[in-house]
């Protein structure tokens, strides 16, 4: 499986070139706090967002269930630090765990200054809830909207403040000498080379190369691979969290349903009403648990009734929830049937908590970078918590590289053998492979022998898209399940997320973080 440095033809002295200091491809959380930050910076060349639907169409807008953060009277940022630590089982990265609990607990109170309604109590002071892993209330909430009410409120601000391209996406990281240049854009129509001194990218995860996941619009890591091709190294692929409960009605989205609604006291059980498991408990060991039942011929439903009877409006508590109970006729009905979905991705591309990557001028923040602050486990609700927090450093590093760069001039000429057009239908069909296979061999419960089917399935598709001219998107998403296979196959043992039922147990052995460099070789490096 050999990979061209390029893959889309393309020669930058015959496509349009617009220039600017800054490039944010993704308005997601991430995108729109570096964008925030930077503009309260003052800088003075507006930043340029990319996005390929419109602002504030992401993931982190659709986050339900809140933003932790140790803002209670009984809480600290020692006790925030060492929860993140015991969910990460071993694989944090301490030093920035502590920015992200110290630093983010500013950044929330900047969002609440800025005018950011989150729930409060009969003191007017934010509403607490627990979710799972946490040993006290601090997770701060919107009722089922946090995410929507948090970015609305930094995008109010943003939108009339930067340039904007909607209906774009990344198809080329652009470099010359392993030196940054500029992005390769596209509308699927026309071509377009924008040159800047610093990209932000923010585009969120790779849960979409699994066949069931969260991923509303498809977000599904292109642009992951794209950094890898321009020479940035990926780390911890392998960690990918299952959410346990996305409603399950076959042939239909596996829409999430907020981990917020166990910590308000909803239940699992089975068809029999039986509960099985602590739903607080880590998200890898309540996913896997609703998978063993479903293998044991079980179904498996999230009861909400303990909500209702402890008095709780569960349609107004859970506005989001609700309407998505409506949509598939469940409105009415306290049980609803679930199952396990890929939701959020820990590895990334390997990134400073302040955006820093591999490449000069290229940075990474949110879902999309891997910073080593949520280690084989993410605690519940620090997501949020990353975006603000990445998002503010990197606008200071930004700011800095933008003062001390230039913008490089560099022509690039790229031309290769693949010119054959594939039509729509092959494309979709290869796109569900990709999907399938991912989410059966590579999925919640992983071996050896899955794993190199998986590996051997994967080479052999990127080897059918070789041809093909206009599979730019595929090829890159096949790159990036390699490296996650690879990454998963070199990790031998089951530590938080990853889990391997040959190596069911966790090893010191493995007590550090899995690289991906060029050419496919994977690394493990200590931090």
């Amino acid at each position: 499986m050999y990979i061209n440095r390029y893959l889309t033809c393309f020669n930058t002295k015959n496509i349009q070139n617009e220039v600017v200091d800054t490039v944010i491809v993704g308005s997601g959380l991430a995108g729109i706090s570096t964008a925030y930050y930077l503009l309260k910076l003052g800088i003075k060349i507006k930043p340029l967002i990319i996005t390929k639907k419109k602002p504030g169409i992401s993931n982190s807008f659709l986050a339900q269930g809140g933003i932790a953060a140790a803002i209670g009277c009984l809480d600290s940022v020692d006790l925030h630090f060492q929860d993140t630590i015991n969910a990460g089982k071993g694989l944090c990265i301490e030093k920035n765990v502590r920015i992200l609990v110290e630093e983010g607990l500013e950044r929330v109170i900047d969002l609440i200054v800025a005018g950011v309604e989150f729930d409060k109590d009969e003191n007017g002071f934010p509403k607490l809830t627990k979710e799972g892993a946490h040993s006290i209330n601090r997770v701060l909430h919107s009722k089922d909207k946090t995410g929507h009410e948090i970015g609305k409120k930094l995008l109010e601000y943003v939108k009339n403040n930067v340039f904007l391209a909607d209906g774009f996406y990344l198809e080329e990281i652009l470099t010359d000498e392993d030196k940054y240049v500029g992005i390769l854009l596209s509308d699927g129509k026309n071509q377009k080379v924008v040159r800047s001194k610093s990209l932000v990218l923010a585009t969120g995860g790779y849960s979409g190369v699994f066949l069931r996941n969260t991923s509303a619009y498809n977000v599904s890591g292109d642009s992951i691979a794209a950094a890898y091709r321009s020479g940035c190294e990926l780390m911890d692929l392998e960690f990918v969290q299952f959410h346990p409960t996305a409603i399950y009605i076959e042939g239909k989205p596996g829409w999430l349903i907020s981990e917020a609604v166990r910590g308000e006291g909803a239940i699992l059980v089975d068809e029999n009403g039986e509960r099985f498991i602590d739903e607080l408990k880590p998200r890898d060991e309540v996913a896997r648990a609703i998978l063993k039942k479903y293998q044991e011929g079980h179904k498996v439903f999230l009861d909400i009734k303990p909500i209702i009877d402890k008095g709780i409006d569960f349609k107004e508590r859970f506005p989001n929830v609700f309407s998505m109970l409506k949509e598939f006729g469940l409105e009415n009905s306290t049980k609803i049937p679930v199952s396990p979905s890929a939701h959020y991705t820990i590895g990334g591309v390997k990134a400073q908590l302040d955006g820093r990557t591999d490449i000069k001028g290229i940075f990474a923040v949110g879902e999309t970078a891997c910073s080593g602050v949520h280690g084989a486990n993410r605690l519940a609700s620090n997501s949020l918590l990353e975006c603000i927090v990445s998002g503010y450093k990197t606008a200071y590093n930004v700011y800095i590289n933008n003062m001390c760069s230039k913008i490089n001039y560099t022509d690039i000429d790229n031309d290769n053998d693949a010119k054959r057009q594939m039509e729509k239908s092959k494309r979709e069909y290869f796109l569900k492979e990709i999907k399938t296979v991912m989410w059966e061999k590579v999925g919640l419960i992983r071996s050896q022998t899955s794993l190199e089917t998986a590996l051997k399935k994967i080479e052999s598709i990127y080897d059918d898209l070789s041809p093909y001219c206009n599979v730019r998107y595929l090829k890159d998403l096949t790159i990036l399940c390699k490296g996650i296979i690879l990454s998963a196959l070199s990790r031998k043992e089951s530590r938080g997320v990853h889990f391997r039922e040959d190596y069911p147990n966790q090893s010191d052995e493995f007590l550090k973080h899995t690289i991906l460099q060029k050419n496919f070789e994977i690394n493990f490096r200590r931090f």
